[in-house]
């Protein structure tokens, strides 16, 4: 999906249990999430990404920046699959939609 002014605020009000809107790149492909900050002067290093109960924290900090996001996650992405990476001043995030649970059968005799 790639995204426009228009659709950008219906897909965070989709992902965030809490709308956000602050500026981010941000791109839902192959069900995955991927935001990215630019957080130039910061190495890895430097950046602490975590979540924790379904919110995802990162920080960046050194002795020319400071970077703080906090982002409550929709229940729908797998948030214990998330995985980031910095390159050339850019950190990305990326965080895979829950896989679909199969309706499990169960066969119950009648007495």
């Amino acid at each position: 999906m790639i995204l426009t002014m228009n659709n950008a605020w219906d897909l965070m009000d989709e992902v965030f249990k809490k709308p956000q809107r602050d500026t981010r790149n941000m791109r839902l492909e192959d069900d995955v999430l991927t935001m990215e900050f630019d957080v130039p002067g910061l190495s890895k290093k430097d950046i602490n990404v975590k979540v924790e109960d379904s919110v995802l924290y990162i920080e960046g900090d050194n002795e020319k920046r400071t970077f703080n996001k906090r982002y409550s996650i929709s229940e729908d992405f797998d948030v214990t699959k998330t995985t980031a990476s910095v390159k050339d001043g850019v950190l990305t995030v990326s965080i895979p939609k829950m896989e679909e649970k199969k309706a499990k059968v169960i066969e119950v005799s009648v007495r």
